[in-house]
């Protein structure tokens, strides 16, 4: 299924390159991804091929109401988001899913035209909220994180 993307969405600082910016310069992997990657990690969550893809049916959508709510956004944007962390030459890592819907959750998908229109599409989102800060945890830096290197001897340590 593909949420509309419409050609306000693909204007600068907004919608779907709002959302890809925010992705770019946070993004949560070892090495950076490229903005261009970043537009095309939001179009695969968004349900397109690529970016261009997304440019391309820009123009053709209705402005009826899509059957995907933004929980079904949130998890392809998960998938989009885990295929690229773990895409062949990154380094590997281990993926903490709670974390990385929340991470999702701060991308400002509520800015596609879409979301406007039906605002009731945002309805039902889940939160994922963060647990507090413990500096004994074992993950250390990498508490919060949506992800932790598997490579370079990095484990966790059971001190029990």
């Amino acid at each position: 299924m593909i949420l509309p993307v419409f050609p306000v969405d693909l204007e600068r600082h907004a919608g779907l390159k709002k959302a890809a910016r925010v992705l770019f310069k946070t993004w949560p992997g070892l090495k950076p991804i490229s903005h261009s990657q970043a537009l095309t990690v939001i179009a695969k969550g968004l349900g397109y091929k690529s970016f261009h893809h997304a440019k391309e049916l820009s123009s053709s959508w209705p402005d009826a109401r899509p059957g995907m709510e933004i929980t079904e956004v949130e998890w392809n944007i998960s998938e989009a988001i885990t295929a690229e962390l773990q895409a062949p030459g990154n380094p590997k890592v281990a993926i903490n899913l709670g974390n990385l819907l929340a991470y999702i959750q701060t991308l400002p998908l509520h800015h596609l035209r879409i979301f406007k229109i039906y605002p009731e599409l945002l309805d039902g989102r889940n939160s994922f909220p963060l647990l507090p800060h413990d500096a004994r945890s074992p993950f250390g830096k990498f508490q919060h994180s949506p992800i932790f290197p598997l490579e370079d001897g990095w484990q966790i340590f059971d001190n029990d």
